[in-house]
């Protein structure tokens, strides 16, 4: 009997940890604009954020202030790994003409082991470097518990902004030195082309979150 009521009341707490909700910080009366490019100012002399968790002690460092607003094409989230521990969403981007939804019968988007891939067809009136330069692949770290509530909340669509830094992380798994760097040009491509965002505030449609 003692132990059916615990496995009633850990579920009950699962159930409880998985339906709860970001706090919306304030409504806005319209969505983000899609089309700018996104804005980045180099960091001097960044003040390091450390977090230490199950998975080691890392160093975040601000390389540049960023913002970027943008449709939403892919969302993957992750586990397991070391990098997953500070970064479990993903989020394919693009803005500009591909924020378009009518650009989505040229072209496809999907992500995998922390890539981002895409596919278009010989009708697809943009050329290959329009979608390098208005499109990207971005780990997210939130800045807090409620914001990494708030990035599970994003679906395919959705029109986000996001406000925050460029990073690069430095730390050690046990004896084991690891590093992860971010890209700071949007005309990049291939490995090292990922934009890794440091978030602290996030805009879905007409919410958002700090």
């Amino acid at each position: 009997m003692k132990k059916l009521q615990i496995l009633l009341i850990l579920s009950m707490l699962l159930i409880t940890l998985s339906c709860e909700k970001a706090i919306v910080s304030k409504l806005t009366s319209g969505k983000p604009a899609a089309e700018p490019d996104p804005e980045q100012e180099l960091v001097i002399d960044p003040e390091p954020i450390i977090i230490s968790n199950d998975s080691g002690k890392f160093i975040i460092t601000p390389v540049a202030k960023y913002s970027i607003s943008a449709r939403v094409v892919s969302k993957r989230s992750y586990t397991g790994k070391w990098n997953a521990s500070l970064s479990q969403v993903d989020l394919a981007l693009v803005w500009g003409k591909l924020s378009d939804k009518n650009m989505d019968k040229f072209i496809s988007y999907k992500q995998k082991n922390r890539w981002y891939f895409y596919r278009y067809s010989p009708e697809f009136p943009l050329d290959n470097n329009y979608i390098i330069t208005h499109s990207s692949n971005n780990h997210l770290i939130p800045s807090n518990y409620n914001l990494s509530l708030a990035l599970k909340e994003i679906r395919k669509n959705d029109l986000i902004e996001i406000k925050g830094y460029l990073v690069k992380v430095s730390g050690f798994i046990g004896k084991k030195k690891v590093f992860w760097g971010t890209s700071t040009s949007r005309k990049d491509s291939g490995d090292r082309s990922c934009e890794l965002i440091y978030a602290n505030s996030l805009r879905i449609n007409d919410k958002i979150f700090r």
